[in-house]
């Protein structure tokens, strides 16, 4: 009996997630890849095609790793890449609301890994970190809630619906079973392991001693103009606190996580805290999408509990609204049969225009037959056409958010004009979508099949499905294997005796072409205490002296330069690249031919090139209590003829 009680309880605290929090970890995921993919759209030329810095014969003729996986190496012209962009921007689409969940989970998977193998030398832990929450929750049902799947397979189960099914009383409720699997475990495990790796990793003297937000702040790199204005005004008490800060929230993390005591609350807190100190890097220093990526399982902390009383708490008489819609048109009514089920609050009671009875005072058929109405029964205020949508948009969760796009000027007026064409044609779609009448003709039933008649492929199919949940977890323990052993390599404070120094070349590989190390160790041992950039002094044919590098990569070029000048603004891929760059020799030819087509990319002949000098500079940051940098150094790295 105790041994079941204690399986029941382990299961529950460590192997169990609600459905919602699946369905807000898929959302802000999906969003996490979108701002990733688009925020390379302005380097596609310079990142992604062999007119860049990084061309693909060059990358596969050098590897940067052993193993590597992109499809954008296909991609040498800026046409191919913008091609293969704009997929990975339809598979990311298709994941965040939810269709066909699980395919478009593995296909963005994929694509991301593409997006960021392709060029290593230009990217940081946070791809890796983004990567490693892709794999954790292609192995959960993402879709399970508030996605396009779920709302399909509700719509399939009742394919007789009536107007009278559409009742808030009436409507089915949505899938509430939680989802049970050792990926669960995974993702707890993961998120300790990040956490505590990067803690025990802050070993040097900058931490120790409480510079180390100090030293961050004065990398010109990777500053943002807010974190430029913290060093500036906040006193080195102030620093030295939000240093010992982090180290106590990375330290706390792990116990919070793993935590068997008050472990729904125990989360809670952990994600408050953990979202708090990556709010605050994401402010203040420009590290790329690494915040970000990691917040991406924090979803996976919340309980449905939490859920629950969030929900008790959102007003629901507020925007309360009878939808008075034609009943007879096909395509109006399975249109009403997808917004009542988005109506998760149930603030909408949908009337059909034939019930004389149920229209309000002031309305009658003949206007419900030529649009859409919603009526305010609080205030007798009603909406027609698109201000009508807007209105049920808003009953939504959230919905306000996106509703007040059809009441911008100009935008509602295009919307206005949008539906009254649908309405004029209403019919004629109705019957070019088969939808001819206000219900789905019944479908005949199947004959039943006798089980001697199943035949091989029905038979093996059947065999699958029972046991994909079997497969399915032994991928997980599998995986949970591969990362596992990389773990013990790749962090120097695993102990000698837990290394998995035998480790087979295949998990080598498979965790190389995932993009999924585990090595965790952001500015660790110590913070940077040196910064540096690389400058290029360009002489073109008309005498002039250019910075082609820092025209693409920095908000500040002028020349000449004598110090690192402050916030250069880098994107996050610069910023890596810069730092890679002058000791991958590998890769100058790649550099040279590209300050070369300087005239290519201005489209001004007089900057064609005639010689070039590319050299670091760095200098060490000034210590606490002093402005001025020291030690500057300036050395020549790559230069031409």
């Amino acid at each position: 009996m105790r041994v079941s009680r204690f399986s029941r309880a382990f299961a529950r605290t460590y192997l169990t997630i609600d459905g919602r929090s699946l369905a807000f970890c898929r959302i802000f995921l999906a969003g996490v890849l979108i701002v990733d993919l688009l925020r390379r759209v302005p380097w596609l030329r310079d990142l992604y095609t062999n007119a860049g810095l990084l061309p693909n014969h060059t990358e596969l003729w050098r590897p940067y790793q052993a193993h590597m996986f992109s499809l954008f190496f296909m991609a040498s012209q800026p046409e191919e890449a913008a091609v293969l962009f704009a997929v990975s921007l339809f598979c990311f689409a298709c994941f965040a609301v939810g269709w066909h969940t699980r395919l478009f989970h593995w296909l963005s998977f994929a694509m991301t890994t593409s997006l960021h193998e392709r060029n290593l030398i230009a990217e940081n832990g946070g791809t890796v970190a983004l990567a490693t929450v892709l794999l954790w929750t292609a192995f959960l049902p993402l879709g399970r809630r508030f996605s396009v799947d779920a709302l399909r397979t509700s719509l399939g189960e009742h394919r007789q619906e009536q107007p009278a099914d559409l009742a808030p009383e009436t409507l089915s409720s949505p899938d509430r079973r939680p989802a049970v699997s050792l990926a669960v475990l995974a993702v707890l495990l993961q998120i300790a392991l990040i956490y505590w790796f990067n803690f025990v990793h802050k070993s040097g003297t900058t931490w120790r001693t409480g510079t180390a937000i100090h030293y961050v702040l004065h990398q010109e790199r990777i500053v943002t103009s807010l974190g430029l204005w913290a060093r500036a005004h906040l006193p080195f008490a102030v620093t030295k606190g939000l240093t010992y800060a982090t180290l106590g929230v990375e330290a706390a993390a792990p116990a919070l996580v793993l935590s068997p005591l008050l472990w729904r609350q125990m989360r809670v807190v952990a994600v408050l805290l953990l979202a708090g100190l990556h709010i605050g890097i994401a402010l203040l220093v420009n590290v790329g999408i690494f915040s970000p990526a990691v917040m991406a399982f924090y979803p996976l902390l919340i309980d449905g509990s939490v859920w629950d009383c969030l929900a008790r708490a959102v007003p629901m008489r507020r925007r309360r609204r009878r939808v008075l819609y034609d009943a007879g048109c096909g395509v109006c009514f399975q249109l009403v049969r997808v917004l009542a089920r988005m109506d998760v609050f149930r603030r909408l009671t949908w009337i059909r225009n034939d019930d004389d009875s149920a229209l309000p005072s002031g309305v009658d058929s003949a206007l419900v037959e030529r649009t859409i109405v919603v009526v305010d029964d609080a205030t007798g205020r009603r909406w027609t056409r698109a201000d009508a949508f807007a209105q049920i948009l808003g009953a939504f969760p959230l919905g306000r958010l996106w509703a007040w796009v059809l009441l911008v000027p100009g935008l509602h007026a295009i919307a206005g004009v949008a539906y009254d064409a649908f309405a004029r044609n209403r019919a004629m779609i109705s019957t070019w979508l088969g939808f001819a009448a206000c219900s789905i003709s019944p479908k005949a039933p199947s004959p039943a099949i006798a089980p001697t008649e199943l035949t091989g492929p029905t038979l093996f199919r059947s065999w699958i499905n029972a046991q994909a949940p079997r497969l399915r977890e032994g991928a997980v323990a599998l995986t949970l294997v591969v990362l596992g052993a990389d773990a013990t390599l790749a962090n120097a404070a695993m102990p000698q005796g837990l290394r998995w120094t035998h480790r087979p070349a295949w998990m080598a590989a498979a965790v190389q072409y995932a993009h999924t190390g585990e090595g965790w160790s952001m500015f660790s041992p110590e913070a940077p205490i040196y910064d540096m950039m690389i400058v290029v002094d360009a002489v073109t044919r008309d005498g002039r002296h250019v910075d082609p590098y820092n025209e693409i990569g920095s908000r500040i070029h002028d020349l000449p330069v004598a110090d690192i000048p402050p916030r250069l603004g880098n994107d996050s891929m610069f910023c890596d690249y810069t730092l890679h760059v002058p000791s991958t020799g590998p890769y100058h030819q790649a550099l040279l031919e590209w300050i070369q087509r300087y005239p290519e990319r201005t489209g001004n002949p007089n900057d064609a090139i005639v010689s070039f000098q590319a050299f670091k500079l760095e200098h060490t940051p000034p210590p606490p209590g002093k402005t001025e940098a020291t030690d500057i150094r300036r050395s020549v790295f790559l230069k031409w003829p």
